[in-house]
């Protein structure tokens, strides 16, 4: 069976094999199957009629060559373009009769390219069961095909895949390999092929026919293989016995060296066999259970108690080792201790003694090892605890003494201390007292006398050089004290201290006016502060500080005892300062009696009124000056007074001139008098219409009607006027029929249409050609009467999609479409024209987009360009536009399909199909191009209606009040704003 799942191949690797494949006896046919076998051909316009031919006639060979059968091979065959048509499906038929039938019926769909929506109903509806397909069988796709898709296939290819459909591409011409190797299964050499044309389409054919049959190339051919020949379907393939390798020549056999090539894992020797090897090791080694890595022989293992300590083994053999802080000895067996010391000891300060693997160091007797471990220091037997030493303890050499602070001396007892007595050696040279004291003495002299300088002889004590403050006159000193005495004139007093002079005031002092002030030996006479002794020695007279000059007092000075004040003048008030003088501000007390402003003066105030104010009679209350009351003789209506001034004002109906103070009549007819029909005559607060001569005003006042109108108005008439009372209508002579402008007459009403042109924005235009296309609607354009009442023109650009450039509603004018139409912007991509007349049927010409309503009779016309085949179908939306009463004309360029022309145009078809071959010519189309509409009419389709109709006169009338009421509304605005800039203009005065 796994032959069956590789029987599909549409290529073979070489010719060769074909050449090899042994021919069939009469028309016998191959074993094949079972197998469920879908062709998926493309039927885009890209390919040619002879060349679908041939695609026909590759399908129909492979069928002959299959066993046919429900049991046996299936075959469905789906066609694509833009859209997926099933031709059979697998349960269809079971003979090769009523496949080749199904076969030469089919019409190619001309259309796109849509790969990948081929291969999703492959997937989804040819390979499902209720279409035939068998669970349990190979499913087979294979996809011819001659161009670029125009959709995405990786990923519904690999769906394809995932679901068990192995499938094989067949790219012919113009085909993208990439795209083909997207679509196929892997192995890419056994399922993609591409070939150049077509006609070489029957060699996949036969090489496909081997893939299907059980032919035994191995039995039946020359195969020349060296060791080993395998089948396959049309095939077959050299292989070779183990351990050897299939040459280049795809036959002949070669031993495989891995121990050459590297691939021996082997650590030391690679020993080669075919398609094999085994390792080996070197000398002084042996193979480990890996069969590959290598171990050195351990020769300590066989016994090595000729060594002391350890044993070492080498390649081939082995050495002692002595542990570490041993030396091995001569003999290369035995091992002795390191003696570290012998290397110099000169580290340790006192000695060195030797341990494994190194040394210490060790002290004397009565010394200790320092933290350095080398050097050493003397016990310190002082530092476990020397209580028993009175002063101080010093370590000696395994031991310690007691030691005496200097000026002592140790006791019998070598451990306290007793101080030295310096005057036990002789003290005569102290003329008192001898006191010893440590490391020396001193002379002390008895109370009341004092060391001298000599440190040895004492002198009484002065005890009045310390200071003699507590005498307040004179100190005489005694042993241990002194005593007071004052100058003559004083008495001491009883603190024994201070003096008192005699007082002699107290004798009597009634000759002094205030107060007796004894002095030395005798009194004098004192005036109290504020007075001058007289010239008597005895009274006294109060002094006058004002005649020393009273400068400093602005108003008056009053002299006072001790000084003088300040006074001031009366409305007046005295300052901090006690000189200067404030007048009193009677308006601080409360001026709420004066309107404006309170001024203080001499003893009370009075009000001030602000600028532009005068006071009034009560002298509290203000009134604004009444400027216009001097005289108002520049006003030419009203002076209004205001704050330090006056303006003019003008009456109702005038405006105030340049001046400021003459006015003018305002001229409500030079605001605008398009109310009136004919002349506007300015009034007091407004204006009436007064008609020209044989004219008459109308009952609105505003609008004038001639006794004929026709013969006063141009009427533009293109045939004959008729007058009626306040209007006017043009006839048509007999067999004429009035256009929709009112005035001509023709055949037809061609002016009045909602058209909507579509045009073909695909690749294939090319830039350049894009703006011929848009001139060309230019050029159609300017052919129409264009407005709002008018043609209306919609724009709609199509390629893969479809773009409203702008709808019927959106330009009211021919310039504003065609400036418009030069910005419109090129698409490129696709041809889905079907997908563009759905868009205008079912937008373009809805009111919401602009069209008028069906039951107004206008005309609806479309206009479709294109330049090549559409990519979907356009059969039904062009029958649905035409259905829908949409006059359908088709312009086509280039590779445009005139049978798809031709079913878009409306009839009859010659009226309403162009064709140019190139793009040059596509202005002399616009030329030629006559919307015709005049049929429809004739036709009773659209209404012709007579202006003087009752529904027509009302439309008319309708429309003229319309108008009059936006003028009255644009009146009524602007007044209101005049009165509002009248306001803002006296605001600002």
């Amino acid at each position: 069976m796994r032959c069956l799942f590789m029987c599909v191949g549409v290529l073979l690797a070489s010719v060769a094999i074909t050449e090899a494949r042994p021919k069939a006896a009469g028309n016998q046919k191959c074993k094949s199957g079972p197998v469920d076998l879908v062709f998926i051909i493309d039927g885009s316009r890209s390919v040619r009629p002879h060349e679908f031919e041939t695609m026909r006639k590759f399908m129909i060979d492979i069928i002959h060559e299959l066993d046919i059968g429900r049991d046996i091979t299936r075959v469905g065959v789906v066609q694509y373009s833009s859209q997926v048509q099933n031709v059979f499906s697998l349960k269809d038929f079971t003979t090769h009769q009523q496949m080749v039938k199904a076969i030469n019926e089919i019409i190619p769909l001309a259309q796109g390219t849509m790969t990948g929506l081929a291969i999703r109903y492959a997937m989804n509806v040819a390979f499902s069961t209720a279409e035939g397909a068998r669970p349990n069988v190979p499913h087979v796709a294979v996809i011819v095909t001659d161009g670029r898709p125009q959709d995405r296939v990786a990923e519904v290819a690999a769906a394809a895949r995932e679901s068990g459909i192995e499938i094989y591409a067949v790219g012919v011409a113009r085909a993208d390999m990439t795209s083909l190797r997207a679509m196929a299964s892997p192995p890419f050499e056994d399922h993609v092929f591409l070939v150049e044309s077509f006609d070489l389409i029957h060699q996949f054919g036969l090489q496909f026919q081997d893939k299907l049959c059980k032919i035994d190339l191995c039995v039946e051919s020359d195969h020349g293989c060296d060791h080993i020949c395998e089948s396959s379907p049309g095939s077959y393939q050299c292989l070779c016995l183990p351990g050897y390798t299939l040459n280049e020549d795809g036959k002949t056999c070669t031993a495989i060296d891995l121990c050459a090539e590297g691939k021996h894992d082997c650590e030391q020797i690679c020993i080669s066999s075919p398609g094999s090897f085994t390792c080996d090791c070197n000398t002084g080694y042996t193979l480990n259970e890996d069969k590959k890595t290598c171990t050195m022989i351990d020769y300590c293992s066989f016994g090595n108690d000729s060594c002391e300590h350890e044993c070492v083994s080498v390649l081939n053999g082995f050495n002692c080792r002595c542990k570490e802080g041993y030396a091995l000895n001569d003999d290369k067996r035995t091992c002795t201790m390191i003696d570290y010391c012998s290397f110099g000891n000169d580290s340790c300060e006192h000695e060195c003694v030797s341990v494994l693997q190194s040394f210490y160091c060790r002290c004397n007797e009565g010394y200790n090892l320092n933290e350095d471990e080398t050097t050493c220091t003397m016990i310190d037997y002082c530092s476990f605890g020397n209580d028993s030493c009175e002063h101080e303890c010093v370590s000696i050499l395994n031991g310690f003494n007691c030691r005496c602070k200097e000026g002592y001396k140790l006791n019998d007892d070598k451990k306290t201390c007793t101080m030295i007595d310096y005057c036990s050696f002789g003290n005569d040279s102290c003329e008192h007292e001898c006191v010893s004291v440590l490391n020396g003495f001193y002379c002390r002299c008895n109370e009341g006398y004092t060391l001298n300088e000599d440190e040895r002889t004492c002198t009484m004590i002065n005890y009045c050089s310390f200071g003699n403050d507590s005498c307040e006159h004179e100190c005489v000193s005694v042993l241990k004290g002194f005593n007071c005495r004052c100058n003559e004139g004083y008495t001491l007093n009883e603190d024994k201290k201070t003096c008192t002079m005699i007082d002699y005031c107290s004798f009597g002092n009634d000759s002094c006016e205030h107060e007796c002030v004894s002095v030395l030996k005798g009194f004098n006479c004192r005036c109290y502060e504020g007075y001058t002794l007289n010239e008597d020695k005895r009274t006294c007279t109060m002094i006058d500080y004002c005649s020393f000059g009273n400068d400093s007092c602005e108003h008056e000075c009053v002299s006072v005892l001790k000084g003088f004040n300040c006074r001031c003048n009366e409305g007046y008030t005295l300052n901090e300062d006690k000189r200067t003088c404030t007048m009193i501000d009677y308006c601080s007390f409360g001026n709420d009696s004066c309107e404006h402003e309170c001024v203080s003066v001499l003893k009370g105030f009075n009000c001030r009124c602000n600028e532009g104010y005068t006071l009034n009679e009560d002298k509290r209350t203000c009134t604004m000056i009444d400027y216009c009351s001097f005289g108002n003789d520049s006003c030419e209506h009203t002076c209004v007074s205001v704050l330090n001034g006056f303006y003019c004002r003008c009456n109702g109906g005038y405006t105030l001139n340049d001046d400021k103070k003459t006015c003018t009549m305002i001229d409500y007819c030079s605001f605008g008098n398009h109310s009136c029909d004919h002349e506007c005559v300015s009034v007091l607060n407004g204006f009436y219409c007064r008609c020209n001569k044989d004219y008459t005003l109308q009952e609105d006042g505003k609008t004038c009607q001639a006794d004929n109108l026709c013969n006063v108005v141009e009427h533009g008439c293109e045939h004959q006027c008729v007058s009626t009372p306040g209007s006017y209508y043009c006839i048509c002579p007999e067999g004429h029929l009035l256009q929709d402008d009112g005035k001509s007459c023709g055949s037809c009403r061609s002016a009045n249409i909602d058209l909507v042109l579509l045009i073909d924005g695909s690749k294939s235009v090319r830039p350049q050609n894009f703006e011929l296309v848009k001139q060309f609607v230019n050029q159609v354009v300017d052919q129409l009467d264009v407005s709002g009442h008018g043609t209306r023109v919609g724009l709609v650009q199509y390629s893969s999609r479809v773009r409203t450039e702008f709808p019927l509603s959106m330009y009211k004018s021919k310039e504003e479409i065609k400036a418009a139409v030069l910005k419109v912007e090129y698409m490129e991509k696709g041809t889905m024209t079907g997908l563009a007349l759905k868009h205008m049927v079912e937008n373009s010409f809805s009111e919401a987009e602009g069209a008028r309503a069906a039951s107004r009779n206008i005309p609806r016309i479309g206009l479709v360009f294109t330049d090549g085949r559409s990519q979907d179908d356009i059969t039904e939306w062009a029958k649905k536009a035409k259905d829908a009463g949409i006059t359908m004309y088709a312009v086509g360029v280039g590779k445009a399909v005139e049978d798809e022309l031709r079913l878009i145009a409306s009839e009859p078809v010659e009226k309403h199909f162009f064709y140019s071959a190139d793009f040059s010519a596509i202005s002399q189309i616009a030329e030629n191009l006559k919307l015709n509409i005049c049929a429809e009419e004739s036709q009773g389709e659209i209404e012709v209606k007579d202006p003087c109709a009752c529904d027509s006169l009302v439309e008319f009338q309708q429309a003229t009040m319309t108008t009059l009421n936006q003028l009255n509304q644009k009146l009524s605005a602007m007044t209101v704003r005049l009165e509002k800039l009248e306001t803002q203009l006296l605001t600002r005065k």
